[in-house]
């Protein structure tokens, strides 16, 4: 759970804030919990919109992405994954950054 407490100082980013100001953020965290576990192999399934229609209407700039994932890559770092973890966490969400840009 240190990686979702970790993911929720994006509220408090300037870069990606305003993004979250009406967001449950309970809800987010549950979301984004089953998200990245199926992202990265786990045994959560994910049954969410797609990447493209989550971020619809959002217009995210590759700023807005980039903030997104040191955050990530923070959380995976605090909660003491390997390089090589780190590295395929990253190598896996960089597939979804066209997915969500400019959406």
């Amino acid at each position: 759970m240190q990686i979702f407490r970790k993911l929720v100082l994006v509220t408090q980013s300037a870069v990606v804030s305003h993004f979250f100001d009406h967001t449950d953020m309970e809800k987010q965290r549950r979301h984004q919990t089953a998200f990245i576990s199926y992202a990265l192999g786990g045994t959560k399934q994910y049954s969410g919109r797609s990447m493209e229609k989550a971020h619809a209407g959002l217009n995210l700039q590759p700023e807005h992405f980039d903030a997104i994932v040191k955050h990530l890559t923070d959380a995976i770092i605090a909660h003491g994954a390997s390089q090589e973890d780190l590295d395929a966490a990253l190598a896996k969400i960089a597939t979804l950054k066209e997915a969500v840009l400019y959406k």
